[in-house]
């Protein structure tokens, strides 16, 4: 008696999903359009001002090992500055509060 209405509801979600996949592609078809639009325009800037193209973007799953430590390393470095810069920004800051006799 129900069958005709679980039916539908499958129907009906098969439907929603054909929808909502062709929606997705005509988007990532658009964005791959322009992602390839601005890649030649990152090579006509870098032949204008003579300037080397920017080194194409790869997926961290794309990624090999070495490159992936790599891109950490650089990460670990870049944070360890973080923290060194912010630690000596707070000791002037303190620095200065003593100085005025706030702290």
């Amino acid at each position: 008696m129900t069958w005709w209405l679980w039916l539908l509801l499958v129907l009906a979600a098969l439907v929603l999903f054909a929808v909502l996949g062709l929606r997705l592609w005509r988007k990532g078809k658009t964005l791959f359009t322009e992602v390839q639009a601005l890649s030649e325009l990152g090579e006509r800037l870098a032949a204008i001002t003579g300037a080397e193209p920017p080194a194409p973007v790869v997926p961290g799953y794309l990624a090999t090992p070495g490159a992936l430590a790599q891109v950490r390393h650089r990460r670990e470095e870049n944070l360890r500055a973080r923290r060194t810069r912010r630690r000596v920004r707070a000791d002037s800051a303190f620095t200065r509060w003593r100085g005025l006799g706030l702290r």
